[in-house]
């Protein structure tokens, strides 16, 4: 005589069957959501690092010491820029003021809304980074 399978035992397999898959699958997603780049999760290394290439070609183009003036954007980021221009371009001192002979323009996020009228262009580096000097030459 043959009997027919017991429906439940089906079920509680299939059911093992599939938590253990789902299971597995939020372990594998777990696994790639730890190992991805996280763009929150950079350190300061490297934005010290992505600073210096910055301001590397306009560097080379200042003294290697003295005093610079300095412009920024404004905003949440404007004061962590300017410690930032001043660390990539140490040992040169950065003064966060607009009357010097030559002052650097750092404008990160946005271009440069308004420039003080005593300044004039000497040359654009990229990435919003500007080298301004006095009309007037002090």
């Amino acid at each position: 005589m043959h009997f027919p399978p017991d429906p439940d035992s089906h079920s509680t397999s299939t059911s093992a069957g599939i938590l253990l898959f789902a299971f597995c699958c939020l372990l594998s997603t777990g696994r790639l959501l730890v190992q991805s780049p996280n763009p929150t999760r950079v350190s300061a290394d490297d934005i010290a690092q992505r600073s210096d290439q910055r301001f590397a070609a306009l560097k080379s183009r200042l003294p290697a010491s003295g005093v610079i003036g300095y412009i920024g954007g404004p905003g949440d980021s404007a004061t962590p820029d300017y410690y930032l221009t001043q660390y990539a371009l140490a040992p040169l001192v950065v003064d966060h003021s607009p009357d010097h002979a030559m002052v650097i323009g750092n404008f990160p996020s946005s271009p440069p809304s308004q420039i003080p009228a005593h300044l004039r262009l000497v040359e654009d580096f990229g990435e919003g980074v500007f080298l301004y000097a006095a009309k007037d030459g002090k």
